[in-house]
């Protein structure tokens, strides 16, 4: 077998390689994809718990400010029974005086609920919004996790596909250079033969001399850069 036939075997098996390693990477980032997605609903959760959070404790202020107004209430109604039981005016004058400041605190204790109210009503409509956007999120990620089990059922098909393709081109290249091959192939990601590009190796992009250009279209013996130890070859 010539040098150009051996380049052209090369060069089917390194498009052949070039898909199976592109293959493999899309393969090992859906792990990473379905973990991102799992987050995104991690978090989503997470906004609707503490939402919900939220009014529970604008609920709980609501009930003890509620407490604290019957309270109030129930004082001001023993302290107007204490009136018609006092015999003296400094003693109505003081009780008096104490009724009306229990009532300026229960004035302020109902301007506090109200405005608890008000308070909840936010509460309850952001934590609406948060379980819609959940529901939203949801159904969005469950739809992507299906696309990427459907794709990698693909990735998974093609990948047999290109590897069956890969064992019919192996047999026409010796086993030495073979072996070089797989070597570099491993070494530099998935590109072990590349072309000459203008006056450059195309992949590692460094200058090559004349000579070298001439020796590699020449396709007398098979030709590595320098630099990155890549086999190199002319597309003319």
């Amino acid at each position: 077998m010539s040098v150009a036939e051996l380049l052209l075997n090369l060069i089917e098996l390194q498009e052949v390689d070039k898909e199976i390693y592109a293959l493999k990477r899309r393969f090992d980032e859906i792990p990473t994809r379905i973990k991102s997605l799992d987050l995104e609903l991690e978090n989503a959760n997470f906004a609707v718990k503490t939402k919900d959070d939220e009014l529970k404790a604008v609920q709980l202020k609501r009930k003890e400010k509620e407490i604290d107004l019957e309270t109030k209430e129930n004082s001001i109604k023993k302290f107007q029974g204490q009136l018609y039981q006092v015999k003296t005016n400094n003693e109505y004058n003081a009780i008096e005086k104490e009724i009306g400041g229990m009532k300026a605190d229960k004035s302020l204790l109902e301007e506090e609920i109200l405005g608890i109210f008000d308070k909840i009503e936010t509460a309850e409509k952001n934590l609406a919004e948060a379980k819609k956007a959940l529901t939203e999120d949801k159904k969005r990620i469950d739809s992507d996790k299906s696309g990427i089990e459907s794709e990698k059922k693909e990735i998974e098909a093609k990948l047999v596909e290109f590897q069956e393709k890969r064992k019919t081109i192996l047999p026409m290249i010796d086993k030495e250079t073979l072996a070089r091959y797989e070597r570099i192939l491993y070494g530099k990601d998935g590109l072990a033969l590349v072309p000459v590009r203008g006056d450059n190796c195309g992949g590692c992009f460094v200058h090559l001399p004349p000579q070298v250009i001439n020796e590699i279209r020449i396709k007398e013996q098979i030709i590595y850069c320098e630099r990155c130890a890549r086999m190199l070859y002319t597309e003319k």
